[in-house]
């Protein structure tokens, strides 16, 4: 047999140059596609008189306005916030509760309390009334050793909460805000768990009533308790009509504090004040950023509708649509609704990250991709899907039958060199042995 000739040699190293480019070059029609535009992070410079503060949906968390909002500072008694959501995903309203003297002692003087007396069996409704109406500090230590234990083993369950929800510089170390410099949270940080708390018909329900009663205690003292919410104070000047709820604070080291909610027709937003004080007037910053926050929030906010689960993406501006994708719809994966300022709704920008290996078939509702909005700095990204199957098509038939048939070809060229090489061998060798004696044998014992 002969050699193969170099110039054979040279076929085979171009057939598998082929066969490593042109599956490449079949998938080299993707890319990213942005659209420009100016950014506006709808961040006012309002009037704000307390040291932190934040204002968000009450439905999303999208950030409205923000002040200080990262700084750790201390909470006070908006903390009871964290101790009813706790108690109501550990207990039954109906649940009977027996006050212990462990419990309702080591109070300092100065703080609320509703009388509680030990021994006294109360239910956890009626705790969660006195907790979040008065402010009851004695209610707060009754719940958490009901629910744990004790104090300590509850502060371990609200600090594993709050991260839960996405809390970053919080620690809680009791469940009533009673002052404690380890005792921390930032306006973010309380806003996130305002924003879960308002997702319990109980706590909007308790939160939003103005006065409560206990049964009277044995020598006849009557129990009876107002919000410390001035807000929701028809009476109050501080009143706000479209104020409900949740929770205020206060401690000498903390100031005033608050996670407020106001809902105006379908917006529902939610404020968090921390740390006011009083003005040269003497005002209450406190009520006054809650007022000039959610006004700000009502007066410059509406919902839009940024994109619709299953509507079609607008592609008639995008210009690097991946080869696969032209001519096909491309559908969202879900709603987006967003509270948009209403001067701003045109400084929205948008990015498209196409999925990188997209190879025919693709199948309806395969993720091809996603796009994010940034809206006030903050980004929302959704999947795009294909909205039918896309099929090869006969070009793209035709260019995978030539590459499978060049493949078909090479292969055999390697089958056929092997054979003739394994031919060659078998023939060299048995040359070799027909010149080698053939009488000498071994033998081995």
């Amino acid at each position: 047999m002969n050699k193969i000739k170099p110039n054979s040699k040279k076929f085979i190293y171009f057939l598998l140059i082929i066969a490593i480019i042109l599956p490449i070059w079949q998938k080299s029609s993707y890319a990213d596609q942005t659209n420009n535009s100016n950014t506006n992070n709808n961040n006012e410079n309002l009037t704000l008189y307390s040291n932190s503060s934040i204002l968000i949906d009450a439905k999303t968390g999208q950030i409205l306005n923000e002040h200080n909002a990262y700084e750790k500072t201390y909470p006070a008694s908006t903390t009871k916030l964290m101790t009813a959501i706790l108690t109501l995903e550990n207990c039954n309203l109906t649940d009977s509760v027996t006050i212990t003297n462990e419990a309702i002692s080591g109070i300092p003087i100065s703080y609320t309390i509703a009388a509680l007396q030990p021994n006294e069996v109360l239910t956890v409704e009626q705790l969660l009334h006195v907790l979040l109406i008065p402010s009851a500090n004695d209610a707060a230590n009754v719940l958490a050793c009901h629910i744990a234990g004790s104090i300590d083993d509850f502060s371990v369950m609200m600090n594993a909460k709050a991260k839960e929800l996405g809390c970053q510089n919080t620690n809680f170390v009791n469940p009533s805000g009673i002052h404690n410099d380890e005792h921390y949270s930032t306006a973010y940080d309380m806003a996130l768990i305002g924003k879960y708390a308002n997702t319990f018909e109980k706590i909007k329900e308790i939160s939003s009533k103005t006065s409560y009663s206990l049964p009277n205690l044995p020598n006849g003292t009557q129990r009876n308790f107002k919000t410390t919410n001035t807000l929701i104070t028809p009476t109050n000047k501080y009143y706000y009509e479209y104020a409900a709820g949740l929770k205020t604070g206060y401690t000498d080291k903390s100031k005033s504090c608050i996670v407020a909610k106001a809902q105006k027709d379908d917006i529902e937003l939610i404020c968090v004040v921390l740390g006011g004080e009083k003005t040269e007037d003497l005002k209450s910053e406190r009520e006054l950023d809650c007022h000039t926050l959610f006004e700000y929030g009502f007066n410059n906010y509406d919902y839009y509708t940024i994109c619709s689960q299953n509507n079609s993406l607008d592609k008639s501006n995008l210009t690097d649509i991946p080869t696969n994708l032209q001519n096909t719809d491309i559908i969202f994966s879900e709603d987006l609704n967003l509270l948009i300022n209403i001067d701003n709704y045109e400084n929205i920008t948008s990015n498209i990250d196409w999925e990188n290996d997209l190879q025919l078939p693709i199948y309806k509702d395969t993720v091809v991709g996603s796009i994010t909005y940034d809206i006030s700095g903050n980004p929302y990204t959704i999947n795009l899907l294909s909205g039918t199957d896309i099929l090869p098509s006969e070009a793209a038939n035709s260019i995978s039958q030539f590459f499978y048939i060049l493949l078909g070809i090479l292969i055999i060229i390697i089958i056929i060199t092997i054979f003739i090489n394994k031919r060659k061998n078998r023939f060299h060798r048995k040359c070799r042995s027909s010149k080698e004696p053939k009488y000498f044998k071994h033998s081995f014992y």
